[in-house]
């Protein structure tokens, strides 16, 4: 097998490639090149889908989708403050403001639905700190820096552009990077430390999520198009936040085939 199949086979989730990894790796090296399509839209399948994912337990898998709900509201919550920082097309209109706030709510009230809840040990309060000191260490110290300068009196908007440029690139670094790193704390502590929410949560909070993300795409996109010339920013951040609509979609849609499955065998 060649080293861009095998590669390509590392990027699927664990849980597949354990189960299924084997496999996949003897028919790429059976098809050759033309295996690669289908390797790239598994992997972008199998990331999407984490519900579908072999596991050993039904809270295994909820464990997994909570994940993947934090992950799409982290994502659309660093969307939408890249728009509103960086000058976005949304008008001090009151009803776009009051729509975005909307959506901010229901963002913050699908984090609280779908977030695993911490045992109540020591060993899991433990755990979870360890966890996230390793994995927001890094974007905490970047983060504190860019404040640091700032309130020591460097202006971001009159320093020259070279120091402007680093200190904008690294508030955004930070941020971008705790957006990743948040979601990589619950993936892992493991159930030791955390129980996944009942599914009846689970699903309200995906449906929260979907909510908002779909609210903010509508919002941020019209009001891109409406305005004097595209504005490709917002026009950009408004399709990434209906494409996790439709993660979250996909995501439901997994939990209710699961369901149907589970109530047939």
């Amino acid at each position: 097998m060649s080293v861009v199949a095998r590669s390509l086979v590392r990027l699927y989730p664990d849980a597949f490639r354990e189960r299924w990894g084997a496999l996949v790796e003897e028919e790429a090296h059976g098809a050759g090149w033309k295996s690669w399509p289908d390797l790239i839209a598994g992997i972008a399948h199998m990331w999407l889908h984490p519900a579908v994912w072999p596991a050993d337990s039904p809270a295994q898998r909820q464990r997994r989708v909570a994940t993947m709900g934090i992950t799409v509201a982290l994502a659309a919550c660093f969307l939408s403050h890249l728009v509103a920082e960086q000058g976005g097309p949304l008008p001090a209109d009151g009803v776009r403001k009051g729509i975005m706030h909307g959506c901010t709510t229901l963002l913050l009230l699908g984090i609280a639905l779908v977030a695993p809840r911490p045992r109540p040990t020591l060993g899991a309060a433990t755990t979870l700190l360890r966890w996230a000191v390793r994995r927001l260490a890094v974007p905490t110290a970047l983060g504190a820096t860019v404040v640091a300068l700032v309130h020591g009196g460097v202006d971001a908007t009159a320093s020259p552009p070279t120091l402007r440029t680093a200190v904008l690139a690294g508030w955004w670094i930070a941020l971008g990077l705790g957006a990743i790193q948040i979601p990589r704390i619950f993936t892992g502590v493991g159930a030791d430390a955390v129980v996944p929410p009942h599914p009846g949560r689970l699903r309200l909070g995906v449906w929260t999520l979907a909510a908002a993300s779909a609210t903010g795409g509508a919002t941020i996109l019209g009001a891109s198009l409406a305005a004097d010339g595209l504005h490709l920013l917002g026009a950009a951040v408004g399709v990434g936040l209906l494409l996790l609509t439709a993660v979250c979609a996909g995501t439901l849609r997994d939990l209710r085939d699961l369901l149907d499955l589970a109530s047939t065998d």
